[in-house]
């Protein structure tokens, strides 16, 4: 019989876009410090979805596109509607990091890399005590590295690739130890669901326009 993970606690799709669009300087947007040592963001600035620049319209036709496919054939959810709902970037400047965190507003979420070499750190993601040791803690009992328990994985942050996920999961990265930043675009998507049993779930759509 062959062995069959189960119950996993989230996918992820990696997506390259052959024809990557050319975007605005990095310059040409304005970012705020976090906190000592986080990487500086749009976030919370007055630009709420960064995707809705003039400049990024390209780039947002292609992420609506992979988050369409990540839907009807990863999740395979019946919805009505899905919009990109809150989107910034980040610029991990030499010696910041992301602590381990989720997107606790959000049904799915997207990274996608705009400046990055190999050496700068991957996108880790960590499957939380919670649900990795429900009894008692073998994550350092392993022999070698086991793909059907690992508790982390790190995914490569490869300029132009887009990485797809459930928003839940909890993801970060180590410090930047290049001369160089490691710019990416994240973003966090919702979704109406169909009605099933006369239930449904419906999230307001507030419409943004950034500039």
């Amino acid at each position: 019989m062959s062995e069959i993970p189960i119950f996993p606690a989230g996918v992820l799709k990696l997506y390259n876009n052959p024809n990557p669009p050319r975007i605005p300087s990095i310059e040409d947007f304005q970012f705020n410090q976090q906190a000592i040592a986080n990487p500086e963001t749009t976030q919370f600035l007055d630009t709420p979805n960064i995707v809705d620049h003039d400049g990024l319209a390209e780039l947002k036709v292609w992420f609506e596109e992979c988050v369409k496919d990540y839907l009807d054939n990863v999740m395979t959810l019946d919805y009505r509607e899905f919009w990109i709902h809150e989107s910034w970037l980040n610029k991990a400047t030499p010696g910041s990091s992301q602590s381990m965190h989720n997107h606790g507003n959000s049904l799915l979420s997207g990274v996608y890399y705009v400046s990055s070499t190999k050496e700068h750190p991957p996108l880790v993601f960590e499957k939380m005590p919670s649900n990795a040791d429900p009894f008692f803690s073998l994550r350092k009992h392993y022999s070698k590295a086991n793909a059907n328990f690992t508790n982390k994985l790190a995914m490569p942050c490869t300029q132009g690739s887009l990485i797809m996920f459930n928003s839940y999961l909890f993801h970060g990265f180590g410090q930047n130890v290049t001369n160089e930043s490691r710019v990416s675009l994240a973003f966090n998507v919702l979704a109406n669901l169909t009605e099933r049993d006369s239930y449904r779930i419906d999230f307001v759509k507030n419409e943004c326009m950034s500039k």
